[in-house]
């Protein structure tokens, strides 16, 4: 396609939705600085994000200037808005905690422009969950849910019986759910596997499933599952694979998405890449410019109606 960078940078300017970006704040800050993002961004070759470096230094206001430089590259990079999602995730070496109401917090500080997905707490009793899933939508402005339950305390399958209730409000709330996939989604990668979420997506046609990291490793095989939907005509799936994009065997995610343009949601990871770094990366790949704006905002403002138009 050879089409020039500059160009493709000016046409989405303020149009992007980073669909998975971790702020450099509190618990965020507290959990991917010191155990992550040093070994993942090793690994990936990428730098630390200068606003992680801002957060952890001593001297005062720290957070809010390591908030105002994220948004600041956000700005450089034309990204519209990011979507930071909360998560219970116990089930590690060193478990966080990221509340829906720091995320509505976090929403206002920002004027808008990061956008919360509540995360939900499997400690909590079902009934609990339900009801927080009603006030985080309807009264903290959150604008979608992410679930970890490869990550809780007692490690489960997303097709596990027990979370079929929250599956049903999550639909009943008509909004998207994000999966946590890929290699770090659980005490093994079987709980990444895309047949588990294939279950779900087809137990619920009407609620938009999100699989963050793609599945990685199982790549063909998640790109067959999005295949499924669009084939079917439920399309309900979304494969986001943010920086497996780039590891080994991420350019069928490439081809894929030329294929199935419909299907693929962009996202940096931010952290594990800068949002400046991710977005200029993701432009240089050979993808044709009408599945280029279905992946870096089209998709993803069909799940978004809060944004307006």
């Amino acid at each position: 396609m050879n089409v020039p960078l500059q160009a493709r940078m000016s046409r989405l300017n303020g149009r992007i939705i980073d669909f998975r970006l971790r702020p450099p704040t509190g618990p965020y800050r507290n959990f991917f600085t010191p155990t992550v993002v040093g070994s993942v961004n090793r690994i990936l070759g990428n730098p630390v994000p200068r606003s992680y470096t801002i957060s952890t230094d001593p001297f005062p206001r720290s957070e809010e200037r390591a908030l105002a430089a994220m948004v600041d590259e956000m700005d450089s990079a034309g990204v519209r808005v990011g979507v930071a999602n909360g998560r219970h995730s116990v089930n590690r070496p060193v478990p966080v905690h990221i509340e829906d109401a720091d995320l509505g917090e976090l929403s206002q500080r920002t004027g808008g422009r990061i956008l919360g997905l509540s995360g939900i707490d499997f400690d909590k009793p079902t009934e609990e969950i339900i009801a927080g899933l009603d006030t985080a939508m309807k009264e903290r402005g959150l604008v979608g849910v992410c679930m970890e339950p490869g990550l809780a305390r007692e490690p489960m399958y997303a097709d596990d019986e027990r979370i079929f209730p929250i599956y049903e409000k999550i639909d009943e709330l008509g909004v998207p759910l994000l999966f946590m996939s890929g290699p770090l989604a659980g005490p093994d990668i079987s709980h990444t596997d895309p047949v588990r979420f294939d279950r779900v997506a087809r137990r619920h046609p009407s609620m938009p499933v999100v699989l963050g990291h793609g599945c990685f490793p199982y790549v063909t095989e998640t790109i067959a599952l999005a295949f499924k939907s669009e084939a079917t005509g439920v399309h309900n799936v979304f494969l986001s694979p943010d920086v497996y994009m780039f590891a080994p065997g991420g350019e069928h995610y490439t081809d894929a998405l030329n294929w199935l343009p419909n299907r693929f949601i962009y996202a940096s990871a931010y952290s594990f890449n800068g949002i400046e770094e991710s977005v200029t990366e993701t432009l240089k790949l050979d993808i044709d410019d009408d599945a280029l704006d279905a992946y870096m905002h089209r998709n993803a403002e069909a799940l978004l109606p809060k944004l307006g138009s």
